[in-house]
């Protein structure tokens, strides 16, 4: 089942995302309370919207979580995050999470995110319809 991310289910969301990216190929070495503080602070972000896959038995599955941004006359979706549980990797869940934003998001043509190059989620977003941006960069400091 699909249904809107809200502050009432953070808590199963942070215990995903620290179990999903503090194991490979992540290897991140996230608390719980940081991602409490990265999730909750982009969900309070204004026009943010995000979506959660639960199955039958009440499990988080996975979730995905964005927030629009204005550019020119048209609305840009910025996909901040988004995690399958390890186990539930490869059956569509993603593709169902990221139907279901585009759904809530009818009217937005340009979508962005950020991951790894060359990488399984690289290869998962190509294959939903996300490409390279030809023009864009990141830049890191220091």
């Amino acid at each position: 089942m699909i249904a809107a991310l809200t502050t009432d289910v953070l808590a199963a969301c942070v215990s995903l995302y620290v179990d999903t990216f503090s194991a490979p190929p992540w290897n991140e070495p996230w608390k719980a309370d940081d991602a409490a503080q990265r999730l909750g602070d982009f969900l309070a972000t204004p026009r943010a919207h995000g979506v959660c896959l639960w199955d039958s038995e009440g499990e988080l599955l996975g979730f995905a979580l964005g927030h629009l941004e204005r550019a020119g006359a048209d609305d840009h979706f910025l996909l901040k995050e988004m995690c399958v549980r390890a186990s539930e990797q490869r059956r569509g869940h993603g593709t169902l999470l990221l139907e279901a934003l585009t759904a809530q998001l009818p009217d937005v043509r340009h979508w962005y995110l950020l991951t790894a190059r060359d990488s399984s989620a690289s290869a998962f977003y190509e294959k939903n319809g996300f490409r390279a941006a030809g023009r864009m960069g990141v830049f890191v400091r220091p």
